[in-house]
């Protein structure tokens, strides 16, 4: 059988010949202006046909960079959100803390003598029928709380205990229309008694005269009489005063010191050493 390629000096004088046509064929491309002419042209050709060959690579790898930077964005503004829901959190739980503390702080600066046994309670649960004002706090008989035991807040006076059990306890508010407080107006010590309306916002001033020397803006303090308020605390400021000849008596109505409707934490007094037991009553007869 006969080779496919033959041997020999034929076969070098092919290669030759072929060597020398390439060299031939490479000096022609350097050194003349046409060949440059004919490969600019070309490149010109081939150009846009490559470029539309890419392009649907580009425009993968493209989508895919952009998919991929919105994912992240989308992932970034996710994570921030909750960062900042949760700082959110942070700032109200501050925020309450800060402003609890400050109620706490203010109970335990009111103007109560340093010989008196003080203790701060919480409120439990308020009353909820609209005429009942009473609350129950979180201190009982295991506390030392007794019936009777006057309660404030960094204001003036709430009311006072009427139940107690071994850890909570009932207190009467001084808006509630059975309890009365023996006051005194502070400009003039004139007396009298406050009586609940069962309007957490007023109180009324029994039996004053209608010659009786009080006006709108007087401040009524406790009297200390009957032994269940010390005496000296606010109680309430008279906003309205009436006087109807057809009547014995002024219409006198007065809005608590304290603040009735937005207790959270209140005060509890004790009596002070040597001082005598404190009296119990509350219901306004």
């Amino acid at each position: 059988m006969n080779p496919i390629f033959g041997s020999g000096p034929a076969l070098s004088l092919r290669f030759a010949i072929v060597f020398v046509l390439s060299l031939v064929a490479m000096t022609v491309d350097v050194y003349t202006e046409s060949s440059r002419q004919i490969r600019s042209t070309l490149t010109s050709i081939v150009a846009p046909i490559q470029y539309l060959a890419d392009l649907p690579q580009e425009v993968f790898e493209a989508t895919a960079k952009y998919g991929a930077s919105k994912q992240r964005l989308l992932d970034e503004n996710e994570r921030l959100q909750k960062v900042q829901l949760e700082q959110s959190e942070k700032l109200q739980k501050y925020n309450m803390l800060v402003a609890e503390n400050a109620r706490l702080r203010a109970l335990l600066d009111t103007n109560i003598r340093v010989d008196a046994k003080k203790a701060i309670a919480e409120i439990m649960s308020v009353a909820s029928h609209p005429y009942s004002h009473n609350v129950v706090i979180d201190k009982g008989t295991s506390d030392d709380v007794f019936e009777g035991q006057p309660v404030l807040d960094h204001e003036g006076v709430v009311g006072q205990v009427v139940s107690a059990g071994n850890n909570t306890a009932r207190v009467i508010l001084l808006t509630d229309q059975t309890h009365a407080v023996p006051i005194r107006v502070l400009r003039n010590d004139i007396t009298g008694i406050l009586s609940g309306t069962g309007d957490i916002n007023l109180m009324t001033l029994n039996n004053v005269p209608h010659d009786t020397d009080i006006k709108i803006g007087d401040q009524l303090i406790t009297s200390g009489l009957g032994g269940v308020f010390p005496d000296g605390y606010p109680v309430a400021t008279v906003v309205n005063v009436k006087a109807d000849l057809s009547k014995p008596f002024l219409d006198i109505l007065a809005t608590p010191a304290a603040q009735v409707n937005r207790l959270k934490h209140v005060l509890l007094l004790w009596p002070r050493p040597g001082q005598a037991d404190v009296n119990k009553g509350v219901i306004n007869d």
